[in-house]
């Protein structure tokens, strides 16, 4: 027996006449009709009789009547859960963002997306570059707006969104506070302030060390920002940061030197896995980010 023919049956069962029952399903009367027949061989017996020129049901078919009765509102409530677990799917994002992206422009950027999509259910996991980037790479998040490229760019569809260059954050009294640009070679004379290996600032600054040869000594490489500021204003070494944070209504009061080189960047992310699945509201979201991208960088 089909499903198909227990939806017939049951309809037919309910109003008892052929043709209305045919109207109801969107059927002829000949095709309802035909698959009652087959249904009634396949139990080799009779589910219907008439009356005084009315249907009624046979014993058989009052029995059969129940039993499909609790088949279809079982499978009526299975559609239902399902229904329920795919529209939570759907319109439940997680999105792993690198430390410090949430505090400047695409705080905004996602408070707009929630205003025009109140749907959609965005679960932020604030996390270092490097942990950002892996919680993408396992699927654990469907999105992730983390620094600079992936180490395993194969895997991931980026999108640069906002390009930033690393700058040396010192106290006014430093010597380099009076130049408009420095170099990592100048910087390696005093020692650094600087995030540790699970940010991608560390990650830049090391690479660029490695390809110029030049030893590298730190005052601090830790993720405590508090305490890298506090080093940088007792004039104790050189602060490697971005300018992401920076706002003209509030000027920093720490000279900030852009670095001439250009591998030393913070550039912000948008990094989906190929391979993950993504959703009618990831769509939406990807887009919107999209749409928050410097034209600089279309």
């Amino acid at each position: 027996m089909e499903l198909r023919q227990m939806i017939y049956f049951k309809e037919l069962s309910e109003c008892l006449n052929l043709p209305a029952a045919a109207r109801a399903l969107y059927i002829t009367p000949q095709a309802l009709s035909k698959s009652m027949r087959v249904l009634a061989r396949e139990f080799d017996t009779e589910i219907f009789y008439r009356d005084q020129g009315k249907l009624r049901l046979t014993t058989f078919g009052q029995a059969l009547l129940s039993e499909v009765t609790v088949l279809l509102n079982q499978i009526n409530a299975m559609e239902d859960r399902l229904k329920n677990i795919a529209s939570q799917e759907n319109n439940h994002l997680r999105v792993a963002c690198s430390h410090g992206i949430l505090q400047g422009h695409f705080n905004s950027v996602f408070n707009a997306f929630k205003a025009q999509h109140p749907e959609i259910e965005i679960e932020f996991l604030e996390l270092p570059d490097v942990f950002a980037e892996q919680m993408v790479e396992q699927e654990d998040c469907d999105l992730g707006l983390s620094i600079n490229l992936p180490n395993k760019p194969e895997l991931f569809e980026t999108t640069v969104l906002q390009h930033y260059q690393l700058c040396a954050v010192v106290h006014p009294d430093h010597p380099l506070a009076r130049q408009t640009t420095t170099t990592l070679k100048q910087c390696s004379q005093y020692p650094l302030i600087t995030k540790n290996r699970i940010f991608k600032i560390w990650q830049a600054v090391e690479q660029c060390a490695l390809r110029q040869q030049l030893h590298l000594s730190y005052a601090l490489s830790s993720p405590n920002e508090i305490a890298w500021k506090e080093l940088v204003l007792s004039n104790q070494g050189v602060g490697i940061g971005t300018t992401y944070y920076r706002r003209d209504d509030q000027p920093d009061e720490l000279p900030v030197i852009p670095f001439t080189e250009k591998e030393l960047t913070w550039d912000i992310c948008l990094i989906r896995r190929r391979d993950h699945y993504c959703s009618h509201s990831a769509s939406l979201l990807i887009e919107a980010l999209k749409q928050a991208q410097d034209p600089e960088l279309r």
